[in-house]
């Protein structure tokens, strides 16, 4: 069904989202600021600032003008109000769950973290863990439960946002886990769930280095390589919403099978389980086998390469030089302002990153390459827990008009 943009409900809707988010964005501002960045008439956001405040939404600031305490006006700058809701962002991974709590302006309040391997546990169990680890978090706030308003879940792996189920997951393996149907069934709240580099594209839109980006992406490697695009200042989801399959792109023609059955995917050369084995080759079973690689394999491989192994420095340049390829088609076909490449260690970053800009330039248009800023970013699960709470936050600003997933 088209929308009707002359509908007087819809466009007030509509423009309440816009003054919400510009506040949101500002942190605090002027009436007057926000009709100038909305394009709205200082009527109209006087009217839905001034509703806004009668549901305790926003609050009003008295300051004074350059200072002054004896003359002038006082200026009214306007804010949203921290605990006039709140979210429960959650964020799982293979050893390790983090809840985080966000209050209205997307502040981090509390957080917990249980590491426990939820691979082999049965959903129910699963979500017991989830509920446990969720009330410990709230009760470490001490904040009124009826505010709560949501719950944001990112899991690796394919998610279907629409049915909020996990299908295919480092985490959960090829089970199918209806963990939002759980979760909402055990809390009355309604939970969204979605892949973590979609968090992490939402988290870098409220939080980090594109706040003012209508297009860009973010790449993450984690157990596999994923990707979140953000274009015309929203997630792309695709026809099947399922988003970007970034880690079965094509990026060589050796015919190295991949997981999927296809060859010479991306995942192919660059998953958990491939450097894992090309470290065996290169670096020998002690490696492998000491506490710091089973630990954390790519920030041991970094480490390496810091002290100047020669071959860790080779394993992470060939993994640079194929995510770089894979970065090239992003270039080529949306040309977005930056493409955020999230790792796990700013030492791993500056590992790979002279084979990665090196392989992305080479394979991509030149004008795109010049105008597509490549910026490296530590993988955070606070920063990906947040972007699950900043999914329900944005239900609460948001107009009838925005999509249920």
């Amino acid at each position: 069904m088209g929308v009707k943009i002359a509908d007087p409900l819809l466009m007030r809707e509509i423009n309440k989202y816009h003054v919400l988010e510009t506040i949101r964005h500002h942190g605090q501002i002027s009436r007057v600021e926000i009709s100038e960045r909305t394009l709205l008439s200082g009527t109209t956001v006087s009217a839905i600032t001034g509703a806004l405040i009668e549901e305790g939404l926003i609050q009003a600031t008295h300051t004074q003008v350059n200072g002054e305490s004896q003359r002038g006006r006082p200026r009214v700058l306007l804010g949203l109000v921290p605990d006039a809701a709140y979210v429960l962002g959650i964020k799982i991974s293979e050893a390790m769950t983090t809840v985080t709590l966000v209050d209205f302006r997307g502040e981090s309040v509390s957080s917990v973290q249980l590491p426990v391997r939820l691979a082999r546990q049965p959903a129910e169990v699963i979500a017991d863990l989830i509920e446990d680890a969720m009330d410990d978090c709230v009760n470490k706030a001490d904040i009124d439960r009826k505010r709560i308003r949501g719950i944001g879940i990112g899991v690796p792996g394919l998610v279907d946002p629409r049915s909020g189920k996990s299908y295919s997951s480092s985490v959960f393996g090829e089970r199918e886990v209806p963990i939002t149907s759980l979760l909402e069934g055990r809390t009355g709240l309604p939970v969204k769930l979605e892949k973590p580099a979609n968090l992490m594209a939402l988290a870098e839109s409220w939080f980090g280095y594109a706040q003012s980006e209508r297009s860009f992406a973010v790449v993450a490697l984690d157990q596999t390589a994923s990707l979140g695009l953000w274009v015309e200042a929203d997630l792309h989801r695709g026809a099947s919403t399922l988003g970007p399959t970034f880690g079965h792109i094509k990026v060589g023609g050796a015919g190295v099978v991949c997981e999927c059955g296809q060859r010479d995917c991306l995942n192919a050369y660059v998953s958990e389980a491939v450097i894992r084995r090309k470290a065996a080759d290169a670096m020998g079973p002690d490696f492998l086998g000491s506490a710091a690689a089973r630990a954390d394999l790519k920030q041991a491989l970094a480490d390496a390469a810091v002290t100047g192994n020669p071959a860790a420095s080779a394993l992470l340049a060939e993994l640079g030089e194929k995510l770089g390829v894979g970065i090239s088609h992003i270039i080529n076909l949306i040309n977005p302002e930056k493409i955020i490449i999230a790792l796990e260690s700013a030492q791993l970053g500056e590992a790979m990153a002279p084979a990665l800009r090196a392989a992305a330039e080479a394979n991509s248009f030149r004008a795109h390459f010049a105008t597509t800023e490549l910026i490296f970013h530590t993988l955070d699960d606070q920063l990906w827990a947040r972007g699950a709470a900043a999914l329900m936050l944005r239900d609460i600003y948001s107009a009838p008009w925005t999509p249920a997933y």
